[in-house]
């Protein structure tokens, strides 16, 4: 995700899940959702991303939909950083939605299913990423104005312990490079981890995704269940091992370098060619909204592993 000079405004993040970035002197259209978003610094030594909406939906499934592929790309952006990136930059500690045009419906519940829930514009954690946000306003055709009329945010749960200590245990690895450029070693230096910390049976098969999967995946509903960047690479990884070992497909790693013009990492895919064909396989994208996004309470999610054998055994 690139950033100006300033550190102020933040293009993006992805172009094709958000298009329309336009450059920082140019103006803009009033969307729904604002496609240029904002981050700020906290007090604590984290950082906040902001999102804009200064244009009235018609519907809450237009909101939802408008905002769905920025959380996503916001998400991914995050989770898909090199070690390298993540000792350059704060960690994440919430999503903030400000809403500037009225609305003809109440938008709690699209939110809501994006992890964001109805919160106070007075808080003074806002202060930072609110002045953010109105000379941002200024940059927009037609903006209704330049203070929101609501605020939504979404708080991330801590890592548990022992996830908090294998995310340590990795960045301290200075042999790891860029996803992809060495394949199935940051699954193999995240196996030994979870062996020197007590859990032992992480491998590339559908019980060792399994066995992941519960060390890593929170279960909490109605809430954005982050995982630390290198877990979930890890996690990405040992799939792609996976494919390659247990379901003896050919697999091909992307190398997810960053990009030196935006600045923007690509997240961890692989191309492979088995039983059902050739194709690429988006892994990032489809753990992202199987282990990250939202869950709701009643809601019964077959296993990553079970997905795995499904996608890619025979």
């Amino acid at each position: 995700m690139a950033e100006n000079d300033a550190q102020t405004f933040v293009p993006g993040p992805l172009d094709e899940l958000a298009p329309g970035l336009r450059r920082r002197s140019e103006r803009l259209p009033a969307l729904i959702a604002h496609p240029r978003v904002c981050r700020a610094p906290t007090s604590e030594g984290h950082h906040v991303v902001a999102l804009a909406s200064f244009k009235a939906a018609q519907s809450a499934r237009n909101f939802h939909l408008a905002f769905r592929p920025i959380v996503e790309a916001v998400l991914l952006h995050e989770l898909t950083q090199s070690r390298s990136e993540l000792a350059e930059r704060t960690s994440l500690q919430s999503i903030q939605v400000y809403v500037f045009a009225a609305l003809p419906f109440d938008p709690a519940a699209a939110l809501g299913l994006l992890g964001l829930f109805p919160t106070t514009l007075d808080d003074g954690s806002a202060r930072e990423a609110l002045a953010l946000l109105r000379r941002e306003a200024q940059l927009v055709e037609d903006a209704p104005g330049q203070e929101p009329l609501l605020r939504f945010q979404a708080l991330l749960a801590p890592p548990t312990p022992v996830v908090a200590e294998l995310e340590k245990h990795l960045r301290m690895d200075t042999s790891l490079g860029v996803w992809g450029s060495q394949p199935g070693q940051l699954a193999r230096r995240l196996a030994d981890s979870l062996d020197s910390l007590g859990h032992s049976g992480v491998e590339p098969s559908r019980a060792g995704i399994e066995r992941l999967e519960q060390v890593l995946v929170q279960h909490t509903p109605n809430t954005l269940r982050l995982i630390p960047p290198l877990c979930f690479q890890a996690l990405c990884d040992l799939i792609a091992v996976a494919a390659h070992s247990t379901y003896d497909c050919e697999v091909q790693w992307a190398v997810c370098e960053r990009d030196a013009d935006t600045g923007l990492s690509p997240p961890p895919l692989i191309k492979v060619s088995g039983r059902h064909g050739d194709g690429h396989v988006p892994l990032a994208e489809h753990l992202l909204r199987w282990c990250v996004m939202p869950r709701r309470a009643d809601e019964q999610i077959p296993s990553l592993g079970a997905w795995a054998e499904h996608e890619f055994g025979p």
